[in-house]
This record gives C-alpha cells, structure tokens and sequence, in this order.
C-alpha cells in the first residue's frame, strides 16, 4: 500500500435504508476505483488485510449483517469471498421482474423537472439487469414518460435518435418553455402598466335659463360630482 493511500477518502458507507441493491452497486464501484487508487489491488496486499480494509468501509449497519453470513473464518479474510457474499445477499434478492415493472411504470410528474425524472430513471435502471441495453432502454422510457407532446414529438421525428440526444432536446425544449414564459409575462406586465394610466377627470357641462333671459352653464366634474357654474353674461 502506497504512503499515499492515507489521503485518498474511502468510499462512503453502505446505506441500509437505501435499495440494497442500488446501494451495493454503487458501493461496488466506488471500492473498485479505491482499490486502484491506493494500490490496494496490487500482489504485495494480502487478500486478508484486503478484505480487513474493505470490511473498514462498509459501516457499522452494514458490518453487522456481514457477521450474519455464513461463512467460515477463512472466508471472511478473502477478499474475494467477502465481495461474493455481500453480491448475493444484495443483489440475489432483487425481484428483476418487479424492478423492471417499477422503472417501465415511471412517468414525469406534474411539475417534475426533467433532470429529476431523468436522475431517477437512471437509479430505477440498475436494478433491472438489462446491463448494455441501459442507455437505449431509459431513452425509450424518456420518449414514453415525458409529459409535453411536443418534446415527444420532436423526439419521435429524430432520426438515430440515442439517449444523450434525447437528453439534449428534453432541456433545450424545457429552457425554451421557461424563457418563453418569462417573455410572455414581461409583455402582460406592461401591457397592463399601459392600460392603467391615470384618466383626467372628464366635466359635462349643461346650460340653465334664469327667469331673467340669461343662462348659466353648469359644469360637472366627473371624479366627484361636484357643480360649477359660470354665467355666459358675466362669467
């Protein structure tokens, strides 16, 4: 082991509350880059302190159900065996069937913003054993489960259509909505500042005759109903 390794993080515990098998599949991953980037994986490392550092990683929960497995002393120093037995408590009890059932089911949700819906599909995926048919198959559930016709319809005339393409289109059409609203409400906006322009109060005038010959005009103010009145004599 390098005197390096001491800086490289170890890979974050496994969560029991999680999907045990997404869970482990990510754990799975992150221990493999470790193992590369603090030469663990080299022949010089036993398999025993190995399985020792692996076993460091998982976490208290995790531990716990480690000591439930059967398994001899022996196993439980080989690395190896150790990854084999964590593989088939959490992967051999995933219902492949049920798991595909539940990512072909899932669809955007009022509202849902495409990178949510899309993050999700790639967590549902994993448990679907379709291993090298992933990419393809979250593209066909994006043209499936994405909520604007019209996305979907710029996806059904793409030709060679793949998944980041329909990734592509998916945010471009969602930013276009966004920038289309904001655009729109700018103009009501001032449309309606436009409109709303105070009026000058309007007078109607109307004309009285005294018993005398001559008349008075009356003018009246439309903002308060008041009268006013003005002789055409004398003004």
């Amino acid at each position: 082991m390098s005197s390096n390794a001491n800086a490289i993080p170890f890979p974050a515990e496994i969560k029991m509350s999680a999907n045990l098998s997404t869970e482990w599949k990510r754990f799975k991953s992150q221990w493999t880059n470790y193992e590369v980037a603090a030469d663990l994986s080299v022949e010089s490392i036993s398999k025993q302190k190995r399985a020792a550092i692996f076993l460091a990683c998982i976490g208290t929960e995790a531990y716990e159900l480690f000591q439930t497995f059967d398994m001899t002393d022996a196993d439980k120093q080989d690395i190896e065996r150790v990854i084999a037995a964590f593989e088939k408590h959490f992967v051999g009890e995933t219902n492949v069937t049920y798991e595909r059932y539940v990512f072909n089911r899932r669809v955007q949700e009022a509202g849902e913003k495409f990178d949510t819906f899309l993050a999700d599909l790639r967590r549902l995926v994993c448990t679907c054993d379709y291993d090298n048919l992933e990419d393809s198959i979250i593209r066909d559930r994006i043209v499936m489960g994405i909520r604007d016709d019209a996305t979907r319809r710029k996806l059904l005339q793409t030709r060679k259509l793949d998944l980041a393409l329909a990734v592509d289109i998916c945010k471009a059409s969602e930013l276009a909505v966004q920038q289309l609203k904001t655009m729109t409400n700018s103009d009501e906006v001032h449309a309606l500042k436009t409109s709303c322009q105070p009026r000058l109060p309007s007078k109607q005038a109307s004309t009285t005759r005294r018993s005398d010959g001559s008349h008075v005009e009356r003018r009246r103010d439309s903002s308060n109903g008041a009268h006013n009145q003005r002789c055409q004599r004398c003004g």
